[in-house]
């Protein structure tokens, strides 16, 4: 149930909270052109939604590919005239995002998320899928590989799923639709019924399953016993545990969040002064071994991390991301403070992309060594008689994504510990620091990229995900194979 919550979460939850401060996406120049005064709503929000896209995300920076987004569009926009669903018009735009390949560049076309399946496809690359999570009554149903849903085959519905569902890669889509699906009103997006589906298994057999009002769903893992593991998933931003007589400080990192980034949540713990705690413990207890498992995390502020590797290896020693900002409107409605930047002196130009390391404040900055205890920043180890000098084990999974993602990448690169587990969710370089802005005509909300981040080692082949160095399935029913592995090694 947890996970499903999480799901809510982010696709309802958060668009509703910052709702009133979504700002439209207004041009002028788009709104007095002729295809805008003559479209239909559909057709209006559409040519907003590609001047939008094409002025804000850095991949449409290059002049070719704003040419095929043009292109595009203009086919897209005869098929508006056709559309008389909002639904339908989102999916559209949904088709948009999604073949950028940029999970933090999507649309929001969730209306009711109450009606749900109650069972969970376990989706993976090597296997089509397995009913995996279910309620009491389908218990006889665990286990059953899926061919087929109400006749169409399973690979035909991921393929359409695919075409909406904005991911980073295989991996990250993979985990985010297996959690779509048990959503009634996302088959009514595959064109599929929303309120009964029949599942046809390898074996020959099928079986009905009926949506349900998702207060009466009872979620049990009914083939695993996870929550006595010591890697089982904590509610909780971030938490260690030390056992010492095996030497070892296992911390899971579920979010990079904490007071510093919401400071109106007073009640949260700073994540500075949590790992100088816990970095004190692990030297009063002589700590071997330090786990930071990331199976778990989503991403959030990536200067979390920062905070947790300037404790891994000196400062001064480490590489940072490459950071390029690309400026537009909506970067300035969100970020004013954009306006007074300048780079080589001269003021940063619209639809232009920088890097953000060489905007004039930026260039030879000195790091604050000694920020007071109340500083509205997070504070950094420099000491470098404190670095943590035993073994370092990252654990990465498929929901790795986002600055989950750029901590492994910058462990790797800096030559810091080994990563083990499952590919990530995310890529090593990527899109992301996301805007958002609502389509005045049908209230759309969208969400896109203005920033591109990329690796510290420049020189290293671009991949959809990180190989971890020692694969480790995460997601065994029977064993806890990554805390066997920790203990073993």
């Amino acid at each position: 149930m947890r996970r499903i919550i999480l799901i809510i979460a982010a696709l309802v939850v958060a668009p509703t909270l910052y709702g009133q401060s979504i700002p439209e996406y207004r041009n002028d120049a788009v709104e007095l052109s002729a295809e805008y005064k003559q479209g239909n709503a559909f057709q209006q929000d559409l040519l907003l939604y590609a001047d939008m896209l094409s002025s804000t995300h850095p991949y449409y920076a290059d002049a070719k590919h704003r040419k095929g987004l043009e292109r595009r569009v203009r086919k897209v926009y005869k098929e508006c005239g056709k559309i008389e669903d909002v639904v339908d018009f989102k999916l559209t735009l949904a088709r948009l995002a999604a073949s950028l390949g940029d999970g933090h560049t999507a649309i929001s076309y969730w209306s009711n998320l109450e009606r749900i399946f109650p069972v969970r496809l376990s989706l993976d690359i090597n296997q089509p899928a397995i009913v995996d999570v279910t309620s009491e009554e389908h218990r006889a149903l665990l286990g059953k590989e899926v061919k087929a849903v109400n006749g169409r085959p399973l690979a035909k519905i991921l393929r359409s799923a695919r075409e909406i569902v904005s991911a980073d890669n295989d991996v990250n889509f993979l985990n985010l639709v297996k959690e779509y699906l048990m959503f009634a009103e996302f088959w009514s997006f595959l064109d599929m019924s929303d309120e009964r589906l029949t599942l046809t298994f390898a074996d020959g057999s099928s079986a009905e399953v009926e949506a349900i009002n998702k207060r009466e769903l009872r979620i049990a893992q009914l083939q695993r016993n996870t929550q006595e593991r010591v890697t089982a998933m904590r509610n909780t931003l971030f938490d260690y545990t030390i056992f010492e007589d095996e030497g070892i400080c296992y911390l899971q990192f579920n979010q990079f969040a904490d007071r510093v980034t919401l400071p109106q949540y007073k009640q949260l713990a700073r994540f500075d002064e949590f790992v100088a705690k816990m970095m004190a413990e692990i030297e009063a207890k002589a700590v071997k071994t330090l786990v930071v498992d990331l199976q778990y995390n989503g991403g959030g502020n990536s200067n979390l991390g920062d905070v947790l590797l300037s404790w891994l290896k000196p400062y001064a020693e480490t590489e940072r991301y490459g950071v390029d900002v690309r400026i537009s409107k909506l970067l300035l409605e969100r970020y004013p403070y954009y306006s007074d930047f300048t780079y080589d002196g001269e003021e940063l130009k619209l639809g232009e992309v920088y890097d953000m390391w060489q905007f004039d404040h930026n260039r030879g900055q000195e790091i604050e060594y000694n920020a007071p205890q109340d500083s509205s920043r997070h504070i950094l180890n420099f000491d470098a008689e404190r670095i943590f000098r035993g073994d370092i084990i990252f654990v990465e999974g498929k929901e790795s994504f986002s600055s989950a993602t750029l901590l492994l990448t910058k462990a790797r690169d800096c030559g810091v510990g080994i990563i083990v587990g499952e590919p990530s969710g995310g890529r090593p370089s990527h899109y992301g620091d996301l805007l958002y802005c609502t389509l005045p005509n049908t209230k759309t909300i969208a969400t896109v990229s203005h920033k591109r981040f990329v690796r510290p080692n420049r020189e290293a082949k671009e991949s959809d995900y990180i190989v971890p160095d020692v694969f480790i399935e995460l997601d065994d029913p029977d064993r806890d194979l990554l805390w066997e592995w920790i203990l073993k090694n």
